[in-house]
């Protein structure tokens, strides 16, 4: 079975040392919305869990009548969300990346399996997107402004000469899971001009 924590540790890394990705274009299911309670606020949770079923029915393949051409089993991408201050609150945007063999026709089949109880059909849609080039690194528990890791990355980005693309917006991975609690690591990602500079340890998917 593939693994992205194990075949993908550097795109995941759990290291507190900065670190660096040039994400180009894949596939995600993706979901949006407005929280006033960052993870803790419900709507966001409603969100994650239902791109996370939808992602795990997509993982199921043709044994769970999703006919995937070219399907190898895999372990679902985890959760990430683009987070967006909105004066009110945060404009959230999740994303769970897609294995390369997965393409919008599985994607519309999974949601004919899908309950629907708790998200409308619209709210769920597969979107090819790019992340960019991104520095990283850890946080231990709930992301906040003043929270360490955004500190270290502001400070580094600050000290190497680089250009923050958003100062309003930053990238969270959920490689422990949700919910979030004070003992789970979150990878949190900001997208940089690197004006030009050469980035060491750069990773590139």
């Amino acid at each position: 079975m593939f693994n992205w924590e194990t075949f993908e540790p550097s795109e995941y890394s759990r290291d507190p040392k900065p670190s660096y990705v040039d994400l180009t274009t894949r596939s995600y299911v993706t979901a949006k919305g407005h929280a006033a309670k960052h993870t803790d606020d419900p709507d966001f949770m409603r969100l994650a869990k239902a791109t996370a079923k939808v992602a795990k029915a997509i993982s199921g393949g043709p044994d769970k009548g999703i006919p995937v051409e070219g399907f190898k089993e895999y372990r679902p991408y985890p959760v990430q969300a683009v987070w967006t201050d909105a004066g009110d609150g945060e404009d959230f945007k999740i994303w769970i990346k897609q294995p390369l063999f997965i393409n919008e026709k599985d994607f519309d089949a999974a949601l004919t399996q899908i309950d629907f109880s708790d998200f409308d059909l619209g709210e769920i849609k597969f979107e090819h997107l790019a992340e960019g080039i991104e520095i990283q690194t850890i946080n231990t528990g709930t992301v906040t402004p003043d929270s360490g890791a955004l500190k270290v990355l502001t400070d580094t980005i600050q000290k190497k000469g680089f250009t923050r693309l958003h100062d309003d917006q930053h990238r969270e991975v959920y490689i422990d899971g949700l919910p979030v609690d004070s003992s789970k690591l979150v990878l949190v990602r900001l997208a940089i001009d690197a004006n030009g500079q050469e980035l060491p340890g750069l990773v590139h998917n």
